[in-house]
């Protein structure tokens, strides 16, 4: 049977034990594009926006709200539209959406209320295709790997977002370009979003067809979510989500309030790419450890909770300190949560399981930047990294719980 063709075609090919290197590299592209250029090379030109747009802090807050619920929107339709045809020709659909709104952004107009409305609409219809591709290449990415290599691909693939942040990082002068670097940024997002959408996924690896056998009849429901074994899973990651978007996307404001030099400005961001793929990385020996897997999440809260108190003083030393501790809460945390909720469903359930966690994450991100930058204005910039750690130890204590409960229900 051709795979390639149907809507109904199925995944033929069984999980093989050899890893699949152009599909996790395309796998890591996309996750590349969707969080690493998306959201955290947003916290970077924040402040130029804010001048080009004449944007206060609630508004700008909001226009990375609103791409995240685009976001929250898309990841919750995707399993039904992606049933419509195979994953492959859907992960397409996706990054060509994705690719419009990147180019209504990088075209808004300088204008205080045209401008924002434009920019605005691109957010929202990046932040829909993103929900659809980063569904489509974490189910075709662990379709494709037996599961004792799942940890060790799921770190492969979401390094893919520290990637990004280190290049983003590197390009802080040109990004903060008054007029024009931010729309660079989001043109060099329309190629990106094109090239993924037409060269990839690499035609002949298994997990590039359908969905997995059997999933037209997934019997996965929104009241399976109220057990134990995803309740605390899915309240953490959505605690997550509100803390790393509220400080990444005023992270950038905050240096700048502080007046940081540029190569502090640089190195945060820098510093903070390379602490997301640490993290991502360390998963993987905690992941073969039945001792060690159930804490993972906790401390990966821990970590990241510190790490926003120490950004909340002003000294250039703290703020690369606290990317550091952040950033490897931000790599470790979807890691660690992708793997959990594949290992806690049925093959034929995990486009629906993923599909719910992203939307626990999408509401939390969407309320981070909305309550960040209110308290940005009310308070000052050293409000939003007070906030995240106290929505960091919340998300901490949900972890705990969850280790708990995993723990009692593997023994």
């Amino acid at each position: 049977m051709d795979t390639r063709t149907g809507a109904g075609s199925l995944l033929a090919q069984p999980p093989v034990p050899a890893l699949p290197i152009a599909l996790i590299v395309w796998a890591a592209l996309g996750i590349a594009l969707n969080i690493g250029a998306a959201r955290f090379a947003y916290g970077v030109m924040l402040p130029s926006l804010r001048r080009d747009l004449s944007l206060d802090y609630f508004t700008a807050g909001a226009l990375n709200a609103v791409h995240l619920l685009g976001y929250l929107i898309g990841t919750l339709v995707a399993p039904s539209l992606a049933r419509r045809t195979t994953m492959a020709r859907f992960s397409m659909l996706s990054y060509a959406v994705v690719a419009a709104g990147a180019l209504l952004c990088a075209i808004a107009p300088q204008e205080p209320l045209v401008g924002a409305l434009v920019f605005g609409l691109g957010r929202l219809t990046t932040g829909l295709g993103a929900g659809g591709g980063i569904m489509a290449v974490m189910v075709i990415a662990f379709a494709a790997v037996a599961a004792e290599r799942r940890a060790l691909v799921s770190a492969m693939v979401w390094s893919g977002m520290g990637i990004a942040t280190i290049l983003s990082g590197a390009a802080a002068p040109l990004l903060l370009a008054d007029g024009w670097g931010w729309r660079i940024a989001f043109a060099a997002t329309v190629v990106l979003a094109l090239s993924i959408a037409i060269f990839f996924p690499p035609r002949g690896t298994p997990g590039d067809a359908a969905q997995p056998e059997g999933a037209a009849h997934s019997t996965f429901n929104v009241r399976q979510l109220l057990a134990a074994k995803w309740l605390f899973l899915l309240a953490a990651y959505f605690m997550f989500a509100f803390g790393y978007i509220a400080w990444s996307t005023f992270a950038g404001a905050r240096l700048a309030a502080a007046s940081a030099p540029m190569i502090v400005i640089q190195m945060t961001w820098i510093v903070f790419g390379a602490a997301t793929m640490m993290g991502a990385a360390l998963t993987v020996p905690l992941s073969r450890s039945a001792a060690l897997r159930h804490h993972a999440l906790s401390v990966s809260f821990i970590l990241a909770a510190a790490g926003a108190l120490v950004t909340a003083l002003d000294a250039g030393a703290a703020a690369l300190i606290g990317a550091l501790l952040v950033g490897l809460g931000a790599g470790a945390t979807p890691t660690i949560v992708s793997a959990h909720a594949r290992d806690r469903c049925r093959a034929e359930d995990y486009a629906r399981a993923f599909s719910y966690a992203a939307a626990a994450l999408g509401v939390g991100q969407l309320l981070g930047p909305l309550v960040a930058g209110r308290f940005a204005d009310l308070f000052g910039t050293v409000a939003v990294p007070l906030l995240a750690a106290g929505v960091y130890s919340v998300g901490a204590v949900l972890a705990i719980c969850d280790g708990r409960q995993a723990g009692r229900a593997a023994t």
